[in-house]
């Protein structure tokens, strides 16, 4: 489906520097989505001016996503994100984490009606992060490997053929590169705001699709990032978003009580989620 409107989601909290290498790559994509929406999570001044000088250059529609910051929200800014889409095909990926340059062509080809796409990431070190995705991809990578501050290697090439094979476990489900349909996502209420802090928001989701009939699509040498280093998130929620994850297995949950709807219904009130 290589003509498929993809709408980029990414997700971002206050990593300006990080940020700004994500939408270069997303410039510099071999095949452009149709749009490109930023979650922000409550980001200051910084992010929102190198938003906008980023915007004015690009030939498709972008849009900033905004709520405050009140602790860690990203199911909830995600949603809101997800409501101002209109492209049928939404591909989520991490504000610091860089796409390889055939990152939406990849995912685009993938996609497949009762599927949803879980690619991988290779993890760029803590001195590799202090310049991958400034220069070209080729360099920075080459420059990356040769300094060992790449892991993951098999998710850092691109391969001649993709391995695809379908999955039934939550082993390997990762936000920063999951590419789900629109309607599939409204389906199951998207993600559930109930999920706050660091933490298997991503699972909970995957659970409740793969609940309501929907296949995972596990995709190795294909659609390709790149995850930069940085301090771990706090953990002091996960017990709690480990219950929700337990839960949604054991009731075999489909949809969430608290999640996409209410900003469906206001999705005509403008990108500044704060207002829903």
């Amino acid at each position: 489906m290589s003509d498929l409107g993809v709408s980029l989601i990414i997700s971002t909290y206050d990593q300006p520097e990080y940020l700004d290498r994500v939408l270069a790559a997303v410039s510099a994509q071999s095949v452009h989505p149709a749009e490109v929406l930023v979650a922000d999570d409550g980001s200051g001044e910084a992010t929102e001016k190198l938003f906008c000088r980023w915007q004015e250059a690009q030939p498709f529609r972008c849009e900033r996503v905004w709520q405050p910051h009140e602790g860690f929200r990203k199911a909830r800014i995600l949603n809101a994100a997800i409501a101002s889409a209109t492209a049928p095909y939404c591909v989520l990926l991490d504000g610091d984490t860089v796409p390889h340059p055939r990152f939406i062509g990849d995912h685009a080809m993938l996609a497949r009606p009762g599927y949803f796409v879980q690619g991988h990431r290779a993890m760029i070190g803590r001195v590799g992060a202090r310049f991958f995705g400034l220069e070209s991809f080729r360099r920075d990578r080459w420059r990356a490997l040769v300094a060992f501050q790449v892991g993951g290697l098999k998710h850092a090439f691109r391969w001649p053929f993709p391995l695809q094979r379908v999955r039934t476990d939550l082993r390997g489900v990762r936000g920063c590169n999951l590419a789900v349909w629109r309607a599939d996502l409204e389906k199951v209420n998207g993600y559930n705001e109930d999920f706050v802090g660091w933490g298997r928001e991503d699972s909970e989701l995957v659970v409740r699709l793969m609940n309501s009939g929907l296949r995972r699509l596990d995709v190795r040498g294909r659609a390709l990032c790149y995850h930069l280093w940085h301090p771990p998130a706090s953990r002091a929620r996960l017990a709690d978003n480990d219950d929700l994850l337990e839960r949604a297995v054991r009731e075999r949950r489909q949809r969430c009580a608290t999640g996409l709807d209410a900003h469906l219904r206001r999705a005509g009130c403008g990108s500044d989620a704060s207002k829903q």
